[in-house]
């Protein structure tokens, strides 16, 4: 079986990290390969990382989501990830099971698409879907951010089936063979935070054949702030410059 790398990025999300994403019995597993980049070069993770065997990165400090799992998969391969291995980007804000990841893991054996994400909920009774599912963004999409419109127009999870092919899927949980990371030079740095996650699936679809497999049956939750959406706030002039950035590059 090949072997998962899993990135996570804290900006300050120690507790998180510690408490929900890191669990023992998934970082037991033979094929799965914890890496963390920090952000902020925090003592408590970098000796709880030191403690529980856990590659750890602090530099560069202060650069955007994509730059920062771009810095882990190079470090991946300096640490023996292989073409034929996975890499998967997943927020510290994630709670995901051992007996997810086996199921995961056994999906993984066998699978042929190159781009995966699973299914995301917001509550931990796993009710509320996230829709974390989208399609691809136009100029009217950007248009309905000031209609106070849904400005991406979101997948109905019930209708898909698994491994149901969908146009994007957030950064919060996406995973690659670790060839087409490499193939599209990982995430590109023209984003410093939001859309990052489009523009890479929007890239593995339109320049190699590979749109994102939704794995239906395998589920985590993400527990998201959405500051973003706090119009006037500094997340939402960034996720706009991000928007516009995708919307030119298209």
């Amino acid at each position: 079986m090949n072997n998962i790398y899993i990135s996570i990025v804290s900006h300050n999300h120690d507790e998180m990290i510690i408490n929900n994403i890191y669990n023992e019995k998934i970082a037991a597993m033979e094929n799965v390969i914890f890496i963390i980049k920090d952000n902020v070069s925090s003592k408590i993770l970098s000796d709880f990382c030191i403690v529980n065997n856990i590659l750890y990165i602090d530099k560069p400090l202060y650069v955007g989501f994509g730059e920062n799992n771009n810095v882990v998969f190079d470090y991946a391969i300096n640490n023996g990830m292989e073409d034929s291995d996975w890499f998967a980007v997943i927020n510290p804000d994630v709670i995901i099971t051992d007996v997810a990841v086996e199921n995961l893991l056994s999906s993984l054996s066998s699978e042929k698409n190159e781009l995966l994400t699973i299914n995301l909920y917001q509550d931990l009774e796993k009710g509320i879907f996230d829709n974390a599912l989208r399609k691809f963004p136009t100029w009217k999409s950007f248009f309905n951010l000031f209609l106070g419109k849904p400005a991406n127009v979101a997948y109905d999870k019930i209708k898909l089936s698994d491994k149901d092919k969908v146009d994007w899927a957030a950064g919060s949980f996406l995973i690659f063979k670790a060839s087409l990371y490499k193939k599209l030079k990982g995430f590109s740095n023209k984003y410093f935070m939001y859309y990052e996650d489009v523009d890479i699936c929007y890239r593995a679809k339109k320049n190699h054949n590979q749109s994102v497999s939704f794995l239906k049956n395998i589920k985590a939750v993400h527990i998201g702030a959405y500051a973003n959406r706090k119009i006037f706030s500094k997340h939402f002039r960034w996720y706009l410059k991000s928007f516009l950035t995708f919307l030119l590059n298209k």
